[in-house]
């Protein structure tokens, strides 16, 4: 594996994070949240396109967060959020096709996804031969996180709701931090979130999780092969992945599986591109970046988004919550 081109995107806000990249009509087209800081009312959503960068929700002052770039056919669409924070998501789909277009975006046109419902939260849907979008969905709250794989259709330029898996959780411990003032604390950890989905060459669909800090590892879970076609999957499990609370996203090309992802149990950097056998070992790496180096929000390199094309991977993350890199690797 090697990189053979790496840029950052044309970023105009103090923060940025959650971005996420397409291909349409040959062309990437990228996509994050910005503002002054995330959960922030002035944030929105900036999409780039041949150097060109468009905003939505400049002017509705309320925080919006992780877009989602996806395309069916000849469509290009984008999944986002508006809410206050996370257990108050409301999630929209707005078709983006006329991306060329000089008409201006109307989020009254976008389609909301009915309360209660994430579609996907972090990383692209998965279709699969029947032509059904499976989506790696959770939601967090102070208390809890929990994932589902939720299904839907798409029908007559509609997403409609077809099924969710059942709740996707891991059991509760208690793990102790420090405190700087207080000493130790005792904390119960939360759970996992995001699942990064991949059909593998037997079409069995597999997730790996983000998990909360206390956990320290990326977790697995599959498809039930014994209920296939009822959407059970079995019980999550921790992998020798190290995660250290951050996401996370998968490509499986050519019968080989590539995971982005930091290896740390502890911190957001560095950032690395691995290739795993069967059973989740590191086979081979490439590190995508050590360290932030200019002046940054933080020293994060984080929230990687993964996509393939042409047989080449292309992805892009959070560089220090001021910048977006997109990096394009050979493999």
């Amino acid at each position: 594996m090697k990189i053979v081109d790496r840029q950052f995107l044309n970023v105009r806000t103090p923060s940025c994070h959650a971005s996420t990249i397409a291909f349409y009509k040959d062309e990437p087209v990228f996509a994050w949240f910005g503002g002054s800081r995330e959960g922030m009312p002035d944030s929105s959503i900036y999409i780039q396109y041949k150097d060109k960068v468009r905003s939505l929700g400049t002017k509705v002052q309320m925080a919006y967060w992780n877009p989602i770039l996806f395309t069916i056919e000849d469509e290009l669409f984008l999944a986002y959020k508006r809410g206050d924070f996370c257990d108050r998501w409301q999630t929209y789909i707005l078709n983006i096709s006329d991306i060329d277009g000089k008409k201006a975006w109307n989020e009254n046109d976008a389609q909301i996804i009915p309360a209660g419902l994430n579609f996907c939260v972090k990383t692209k849907p998965l279709f699969d031969s029947m032509g059904y979008l499976h989506c790696g969905s959770s939601v967090e709250t102070r208390d809890d996180w929990t994932s589902y794989v939720e299904i839907f259709d798409y029908q007559d330029g509609e997403f409609i709701f077809d099924s969710r898996s059942k709740p996707l959780v891991v059991p509760k411990h208690q793990y102790v931090t420090i405190h700087p003032l207080y000493g130790d604390i005792k904390r119960l950890t939360m759970g996992i979130i995001q699942p990064s989905l991949w059909q593998d060459k037997n079409n069995s669909m597999h997730a790996f999780f983000r998990s909360s800090r206390g956990l320290g590892a990326i977790y697995h879970s599959q498809e039930d092969p014994s209920s296939w076609g009822d959407g059970e999957w079995t019980q999550p499990s921790a992998t020798e992945l190290n995660n250290p609370n951050s996401g996370i996203d998968t490509v499986y090309m050519n019968e080989r599986l590539f995971l982005v992802y930091n290896p740390s149990d502890i911190s957001r950097n560095p950032l690395v591109l691995a290739e795993l056998d069967d059973k989740f070992n590191v086979v081979d790496e490439l590190v995508i970046q050590k360290e932030v180096k200019d002046k940054t929000l933080t020293n994060e390199l984080s929230y990687s988004y993964m996509v393939e094309n042409d047989d080449k991977l292309n992805l892009v993350y959070t560089y220090g919550r001021s910048a977006i890199e997109h990096v394009t690797i050979e493999i």
